[in-house]
């Protein structure tokens, strides 16, 4: 990498440009291109404009202009279980289904109760780096790709179009008395956000007769699940009209706002790497947890297996007699599933053989999907399929045409985000040519198609439409033009510049180095200090000399009895750490102040069991001797017939939490591997904090992918319930320009 005299302040660790965007990266070959691609009139690919490698992260921290810093995905990837009980109450009700049917938000919001998606977050650092500010795409040496309205609608099940505009929403007097209502919500909370635990109190709980009870539950949806950008655990007002307009059956275009949405913060997460500039690092409010799962859509031979299908239903069948859907959506698959880690995903994102370019409809399995194609052999031309009836033929149309996208910008703001299909056609079945810049004289306009019955203009529509079946290629322009893109990286990427400069300005995701370390500590993410340490790493913990080894017992050439080698391993662990300074464990399941040996000794002795005191054993071993990759969800406190007798010599914990050994990483014993049998762990600590619910950014080593699916399947439903509860102050207004320069603003009055 291109660097300065002056060294970088703050790197992320685990970042690495070892791929083949460098410098002496391949170049597009002529033999993959199509002899006789459907591509239209294209311009000349020595005319057509490249990309802008200033637009893109990887490019510019190749250069030196500013280093790779720690970047945190703060979006809450775990569910509650206070929000999966209120859901599983309101969808119960039939009038409500009936609602929300109309509107046609049931299957998204049914599916917010199940929405746990464990992230790779060294994969997501990496792919968002890819991201061009100037296009919307990520870039790959072979091309670009992008989320487009068809992965929304498969993986969200948001709707596409609309038959209201979600700008300037008129209210009548009874919903003017609602909108006040949800603007006090919860006594204590700030006139502009409300908290998500105090709004699941208040209505969900206090106040279930309340004639704005829907419109509550709905706004929590969209500022949770839809809108989530302005604090962690805070609602922004701007919600509440649109779920006034949802609670009454109005059906509002949240596909291509909930599009736009995630552009603009990908847009603003590379802003605020540019302004830290190596000084701070970067957390983000965007949908990591879409993310992943596109990404476990489009790219094959990644280490992670869907869910089956029986399993699936098990998983989502615990509603008590509340709304299921006839047919599980296709995102069920991916609930609770984890990511091996080790891969070398870099060359895997580098190779057009990995890349799905039609990940839906082609499944054998039950589960349903959004139909985007035509049922021609091949291709049909656009009139054709335009003129007739079915609604997917109109969603297919806006998925492939280069329309502006609305979203809800600040004070309810109409911000128009640009979409860019035309330069990934072949994620449409379509044939990739040389793209040409979509010319749009009022972007907002053209926001009516999707809440409208208005006609896509020529210039927008695409020429024809693709069959589910069909793979698209690319032209020799195409091939022509993006050598030219390659060439352009590498060239700028091969004369190092100077590091810019750190903004001085109070930029909302900008978090300093004492907020990066217990962050990493919280997720085991390391990143290089200011002072070059790296921080963030569970120290590996060495014997004293003279002890036994966590492995001596099982290499020792004397055999002992089950029980007695329990005791032993048991006094070896607790020998290990007399002595030693507490270090950093992940908090689980809070429960109360902590107790010590002195202050509180046990009531009572219970009978000890040989099978319970070994797991335990085992346990404190693991602990002691091996970093927690993966840290597990907030659980209230409850009883537990596996929970470890305890003995009079030792304290009992206060918290635990049932965990496979599959969550630790470099943790095989025999005994677990043979018996595969759960193990109960118990952890003190020291902090009152609550915020230790955040599951999201997973580092965990899976040794099989069996023992995850059987993780997944064993779990409480709850285990997995908390969102951090730290209240960071995230401010509305957005300092001008950091939408990219193709975001325009419109104040509807």
């Amino acid at each position: 990498m291109a660097s300065t005299n002056r060294p970088p302040i703050m790197l992320d660790h685990l970042y690495s440009m070892d791929d083949d965007l460098k410098i002496e990266g391949p170049l597009l070959l002529l033999k993959d291109a199509r002899k006789n691609p459907v591509v239209g009139d294209e311009p000349s690919p020595e005319t057509a404009p490249v990309i802008n490698p200033a637009s893109i992260s990887r490019c510019c921290i190749e250069k030196g202009l500013f280093p790779a810093v720690p970047l945190f995905f703060q979006y809450p990837c775990s569910i509650s279980k206070g929000w999966s009980e209120w859901v599983d109450r309101e969808l119960r009700d039939p009038s409500t289904c009936n609602i929300l049917r109309r509107a046609q938000v049931l299957d998204a919001i049914f599916l917010s109760k199940l929405w746990d998606i464990h992230i790779e977050a060294k994969m997501l650092r990496h792919v968002v780096r890819r991201w061009s500010t100037a296009t919307h795409t990520f870039v790959c040496s072979w091309g670009e790709f992008t989320p487009t309205l068809e992965d929304v609608a498969n993986i969200s099940r948001l709707p596409v179009c609309g038959d209201r505009s979600p700008f300037g929403i008129a209210l009548t007097p009874e919903e003017i008395d609602s909108l006040a209502v949800l603007r006090r919500g919860a006594p204590t909370s700030p006139s502009t956000s409300l908290r998500f635990n105090n709004w699941i109190q208040y209505f969900g709980d206090a106040n279930r007769q309340s004639p704005c009870r829907l419109a509550a539950f709905i706004a929590l949806w969209l500022g949770r699940f839809m809108l989530y950008d302005f604090s962690q655990d805070c609602l922004h007002e701007r919600v509440f009209p649109l779920a006034l307009a949802i609670a009454r059956g109005d059906t509002i275009p949240l596909a291509p706002m909930f599009l736009g949405h995630l552009y603009h913060l990908l847009n603003r997460t590379q802003l605020l790497e540019k302004s830290a500039s190596g000084t701070m690092g970067v957390e983000t409010l965007l949908n990591s947890g879409f993310l992943q799962v596109f990404l476990w859509e489009r790219f094959k031979g990644l280490d992670v297996y869907s869910l089956p299908h029986s399993h699936a239903i098990k998983l989502a069948d615990w509603g008590n007699g509340s709304f299921m859907p006839n047919n599980l959506p296709l995102v069920c698959r991916w609930f609770k599933r984890m990511q091996r880690k080790g891969q070398n995903f870099l060359k895997l994102l580098d190779n057009v053989e990995n890349f799905v370019f039609r990940p839906y409809g082609t499944s054998a399995e039950t589960f349903t999907f959004v139909p985007f194609y035509t049922d021609a052999s091949d291709t049909v031309e656009v009139p054709a399929a335009a003129s007739q009836s079915n609604q997917f033929r109109r969603h297919a149309l806006l998925n492939v045409a280069p329309i502006p996208l609305p979203i809800l910008g600040d004070h309810c703001a109409e911000v128009s985000v640009t979409y860019s299909p035309h330069r990934v056609r072949r994620q449409f079945g379509l044939d990739q040519g040389v793209p040409s810049s979509p010319n749009h004289d009022d972007p907002f306009a053209l926001h009516r198609i999707f809440w409208s019955n208005d006609h896509i203009p020529a210039s927008c529509r695409p020429l024809v439409l693709a069959s589910k079946a069909r793979v698209g290629g690319f032209s020799r322009g195409y091939q022509a033009y993006w050598n030219r893109c390659l060439s352009s990286f590498r060239e700028f990427q091969s004369f190092p510049g100077d590091r810019l400069p750190p903004t001085t300005a109070r930029l909302v995701g900008l978090v300093s180095e004492e907020k990066a370390i217990p962050l990493s500590q919280k997720r085991n993410l390391p990143f290089i200090s200011k002072s070059g340490d790296i921080v963030g790493e569970f120290p590996k913990m060495k014997p004293k000399p003279g002890a036994q080894s966590p492995g001596g017992s099982r290499k020792s050439a004397t055999p002992v009895s089950g029980k007695r080698k329990r005791e032993e391993e048991r006094n070896v662990s607790e020998k290990q750490t007399a002595g030693k300074p507490k270090r950093f464990i992940p908090k689980v399941a809070p429960s109360g102040p902590p107790r010590t040996k002195e202050a509180t000794p046990p009531e009572q002795p219970q009978s000890s069991k040989p099978a319970a005191s070994g797991s335990r054993g085992r346990a404190g071993k693991m602990l002691e001797t091996t970093p927690l990759r993966r840290k597990m969800g907030t659980t209230p406190k409850r009883k537990r017939r596996d929970t470890p007798p305890v003995s009079p010599q030792v304290t009992p914990k206060r918290r635990s939490v049932r965990i496979l050994h599959a969550r630790f990483s470099g943790t095989r014993t025999s005994t677990v591997e043979v018996a595969g049998t759960p193990i109960v762990v118990t952890v003190d600590d020291d902090s009152d904090d609550s915020d230790d619910s955040d599951t999201t950014e997973s580092e965990a080593n899976v040794p099989e992918q069996e023992n995850a699916d059987d993780a997944s399947e064993d779990s409480d439903r709850d285990s997995n319930e908390g969102c951090s509860e730290d209240a960071f102050a995230h401010s509305s207004d957005y300092p001008g320009g950091q939408g990219g320069s193709d975001v325009f603003f419109r104040v509807r009055r």
